[in-house]
């Protein structure tokens, strides 16, 4: 089953100080409030090292939610090693399927 999912934006802060900072966010629905998401670098990367790979998980929290669609914001963080590649696109995925797909990364400056 696909997650439905919509805004997806990405930029890179290279603000000073250093390091760089790479940010990826989206709006994922939820079968209920009680799910959370997160994002992880995929394993292993593609042979493109420019496109970052991303593998959205849900994760039911314990207890009795209501049964309503909601919507969350799932976010990525990663702090850029020094000579690191910048990326040009963000590739995401779940269960093995793309579900979303950001090919301009913005540089902050």
């Amino acid at each position: 089953m696909t997650t439905n999912c919509k805004n997806w934006h990405a930029w890179l802060n290279a603000m000073p100080p250093k390091p760089d900072n790479l940010h990826v966010v989206g709006d994922v629905e939820v079968a209920n409030p009680g799910i959370k998401a997160y994002l992880t670098m995929r394993v292993p990367q593609g042979i493109n090292p420019s496109i970052l790979m991303l593998d959205l998980h849900l994760f039911q929290q314990p207890g009795v939610w209501p049964q309503v669609l909601s919507c969350i914001q799932v976010k990525y963080d990663r702090v850029m090693p020094p000579n690191s590649v910048h990326y040009s696109a963000v590739d995401v995925y779940q269960n093995n399927e793309q579900i979303a797909y950001i090919d301009y990364i913005p540089t902050i400056e």
